[in-house]
């Protein structure tokens, strides 16, 4: 049996909450699907609980086991009675917060924190309702985990678990480029990255990401099982 089909990558999550007014939930699910699309985990009220759940308490207990708060400041944020109190909560139990300007800077509690510029573009869909294109903000959300302390290290994993999932040259070449940044791989971590490589052509074929792989094989060579790390320098000489 392949060995490669009895593993699977696990590795580490990122959790992030959202906190946002009712009025702004298509915004907010346009944040929730950019994140996701780098292996990160985000939760929205509305889209993330079942009705018949005790939706206070899922929120709670979500916000207390979020690595990330993402309040989403648009004039609609004060008015709500629950953001406030979700901030409050982050606060309290000393969550990462990067507070996400789209008309309002942060005030109260997070007043101290430096406001994130959230920019997006909408367009009108032929049902009548708006697309929210947010990629270039939350790749920057990306840029600012990437240089915290501890959480770039759950970045990590799970940009390793979506890079087998990419469908295009240049989706390919994204993802390679933020593994670069990382400065140690474990042989977990580095035989998943070649595997994957391995199996999916939009990763080998891309211009890209080649540059990458190679130097990753030439750093990590000790780690990588030779039949796999012949498999790909043939793809990608």
């Amino acid at each position: 049996m392949d060995s490669d089909k009895e593993k699977t990558f696990i590795g580490k999550s990122l959790r992030v909450f959202v906190s946002y007014a009712t009025e702004d939930r298509f915004l907010a699910v346009a944040l929730k699907r950019e994140l996701e699309d780098f292996g990160i985990d985000v939760f929205l009220a509305h889209e993330d609980i079942t009705p018949t759940t005790d939706w206070q308490a899922t929120i709670l207990a979500t916000l207390k086991q979020c690595d990330i708060f993402l309040p989403l400041l648009t004039n609609n944020f004060s008015k709500s009675p629950w953001t406030d109190q979700e901030t409050g909560v982050a606060i309290a139990t000393q969550k990462f917060i990067i507070p996400l300007k789209v008309n309002i800077d942060p005030y109260g509690f997070i007043g101290k924190y430096q406001a994130f510029k959230f920019g997006y573009e909408t367009r009108e869909l032929d049902n009548g309702n708006y697309y929210y294109d947010c990629k270039d903000s939350c790749r920057n959300i990306v840029n600012l985990i990437l240089r915290h302390k501890t959480l770039r290290e759950n970045l990590k994993d799970c940009l390793i678990r979506v890079f087998a999932n990419c469908v295009t040259f240049a989706e390919a070449k994204e993802k390679a480029e933020l593994l670069g940044n990382f400065e140690s791989f474990t042989e977990e971590q580095i035989s998943e990255i070649i595997k994957v490589s391995v199996n999916n052509n939009q990763i080998h074929d891309s211009w890209g990401a080649r540059p990458i792989l190679q130097k990753l094989i030439s750093n990590y060579d000790k780690l990588i099982d030779d039949k796999k790390k012949e498999e790909l320098l043939k793809l990608i000489k």
